[in-house]
């Protein structure tokens, strides 16, 4: 399946990725964690969210899958307690 990662500190994208990935999304974790990694490592990257979009899905509201510390580019954010 084709997949686009993007990320996002502060509102504005520092990365888009493409890539194929099998269906099983086995991968997705890891893939996850580099790029969340990635933009903890820049300055203000306290305020990120990473953008997951399934390139092959019609549903919109199926399509995108967004997670982070900044819910301001995402809809409806639910907040987690670690």
């Amino acid at each position: 399946m084709k997949i686009a990662i993007r990320g996002f500190i502060g509102g504005v994208q520092q990365f888009d990725e493409r890539l194929d990935v099998s269906e099983s999304g086995d991968e997705l974790e890891a893939l996850a964690e580099k790029h969340a990694l990635a933009l903890l490592a820049k300055p203000g990257g306290d305020k990120h969210m990473l953008e997951v979009e399934f390139l092959e899905e019609p549903d919109p509201l199926q399509r995108f899958f967004r997670f982070g510390t900044d819910p301001a580019g995402m809809v409806a954010p639910i907040g987690v307690r670690l």
